[in-house]
């Protein structure tokens, strides 16, 4: 059975990362990263990672068409699974990242808990235009229950990735119940003494 979890690395040791890739990557469904990684390590670590697993580039792009266009080019030889944008910015960056080719994925829900002060009150609106745009998914909180299942059950052909599991108090197993498709677990992977055993138990929560 393909793993649901989506390991969010966000190492800046680029040795450590990778060799904790090369120990996990089969194990899970994706590695995702974000700037923190690209800043330290340089864009060609997507390519790198990709030898042991999908790579989602967790860019949460929020600019103009063009410039998202830029940022998507930049990386498209470097072979990403997917990249994450903000679909607030509008329907025309959102289709401009589409146009690229690279798998998009857009920001309806967060897990932190400052994002129900503003984003998560819109996410019927963003996820209407995630939809329309020909995306492939979307991010969807994993901690905040209710508010996933009733985002899942309009998401249509869309994929949910659920933050919010493990550190930020999300549960794998309930995430999956109320509709998320893939998991994204960062701390309690890395930070983990023993990365694989934790992939483990979480893959049988799940299941």
């Amino acid at each position: 059975m393909e793993s649901r979890i989506v390991a969010s690395l966000d190492l800046t040791d680029k040795e450590k990362l990778l060799a904790l890739s090369e120990t996990i990557g089969k194990q899970v469904f994706a590695i995702k990263i974000n700037w923190p990684t690209i800043l330290s390590a340089g864009k060609s670590i997507i390519g790198e990672l990709s030898s042991y697993s999908k790579v989602i580039c967790d860019f949460k792009l929020a600019d103009i068409p063009n410039t998202i266009k830029l940022i998507a080019k930049q990386i498209a030889d470097q072979d990403p699974y997917a990249i994450i944008c903000h679909p607030f910015v509008g329907s025309d960056s959102l289709k401009e990242l589409v146009s690229t080719g690279i798998r998009t994925i857009g920001v309806v829900a967060m897990s932190n808990d400052g994002a129900s002060e503003h984003l998560n009150k819109h996410w019927k609106e963003l996820l209407s235009d995630v939809k329309g745009a020909g995306a492939y998914g979307i991010i969807a909180a994993g901690n905040n229950y209710t508010l996933l299942k009733e985002i899942s059950s309009q998401k249509e052909h869309l994929k949910v990735f659920s933050p919010g599991v493990g550190a930020q108090g999300g549960s794998a197993a309930e995430s999956i119940k109320n509709g998320s498709d893939y998991i994204i677990v960062g701390r309690a992977i890395y930070d983990s003494a023993d990365p694989v055993s934790e992939i483990k138990k979480i893959n049988s929560e799940i299941q």
